[in-house]
């Protein structure tokens, strides 16, 4: 049986939520410059996405709670997102804000030009994937920036982090160090590789076969 999160992205009135855009449910409790707010950033994510992606390729269904008893009726833990593959996202209510919706979707659009074989394989380690969303979604909790307003290191490269997505996710007190220190690292190979094109470069030739380790390393590693 899917957890009910899952079942309610498959039918989202049969766990109460209301459609209030494209592919967007929310939970009747939510305020409407809440609404509003997600409207617009789940409208303007893909100009966003394409400047590290290219053409879009995930549309995604997106479920957002703003009551305990929503987050509760879906079992939705204590993440504040969770993107399911290319499929959908569900969002808790600390998770309406624009910085932690474009993450997660950040997440999906990796995913879908990914491909779910290589998706679920593990082809693309998780420090990679959640640096990048880190860095798409312009994280102040993890970047520093210029005076140009361009996104630096706010970690230094040095110490471990996790491939494995579930390592990631439970990092517990550990989770300011491993986000911020993913980022540094995607963004200095990303900086060395020509910029936010050679991101999704490097999952479209992932999601065709090749290596990730190979490609990272030939345009730079960090």
């Amino acid at each position: 049986m899917a957890e009910p999160a899952v079942a309610a992205l498959v039918c989202p009135s049969c766990y109460g939520f209301a459609a209030i855009g494209p592919r967007l449910y929310a939970d009747p409790a939510m305020t409407e410059d809440a609404r509003v707010m997600l409207r617009r950033t789940v409208a303007e994510a893909p100009a966003r996405l394409a400047l590290f992606f290219g053409p879009a390729a995930s549309t995604p269904r997106v479920l957002a709670c703003a009551s305990t008893a929503c987050q509760a009726r879906i079992r939705g833990g204590g993440a504040r997102g969770m993107a399911y593959g290319a499929f959908g996202l569900r969002l808790s209510p600390a998770g309406l804000e624009p910085t932690i919706v474009v993450h997660e979707l950040t997440h999906m659009e990796l995913a879908a030009h990914l491909g779910l074989r290589q998706m679920a394989a593990g082809s693309v380690p998780a420090w990679f994937d959640e640096g990048v969303a880190v860095i798409v979604s312009d994280d102040p909790r993890y970047l520093d920036h210029d005076a140009e307003g361009a996104p630096r290191c706010r970690a230094g490269l040095d110490g471990p982090v996790p491939d494995d997505p579930r390592a990631f996710r439970h990092s517990g007190k550990a989770a300011y160090p491993l986000y911020a220190r993913a980022a540094c690292r995607v963004l200095t190979w990303m900086n060395r590789a020509g910029g936010p094109p050679a991101i999704g470069h490097l999952v479209d030739a992932v999601g065709k076969g090749a290596r990730f380790a190979e490609v990272y390393e030939d345009k730079g590693g960090w």
